[in-house]
């Protein structure tokens, strides 16, 4: 790693570092990202994932239920061609 990258990282992270703590942070991340390229090097183009159960997918139908109180809802609200304007982002 080197130094201007591990300048942007402390920058990021709002750390700030001692010059033995740098070279210790460097270390350590250098030995991250070695571990990184090391999985990177693993082949997964022919073993499906496995899962030791079979996983089944829980979602249910939406269901569009009208809303009941229409009225309270538009007092005090501004409304524009039937909807609610909410505030501008």
């Amino acid at each position: 790693m080197e130094e201007k990258e591990l300048e942007r990282l402390l920058k990021t992270s709002r750390l700030k570092a001692s010059e033995s703590e740098k070279k210790l942070i460097r270390a350590d991340v250098s030995e991250i990202i070695s571990f990184f390229d090391r999985i990177s090097l693993v082949d997964t183009e022919e073993k499906p994932a496995y899962h030791p159960t079979d996983v089944q997918s829980r979602l249910r139908e939406d269901e569009v239920l009208p809303f009941q109180d229409v009225e309270l809802m538009k007092k005090g609200r501004k409304m524009h061609n039937g909807y609610f304007v909410g505030p501008r982002l």
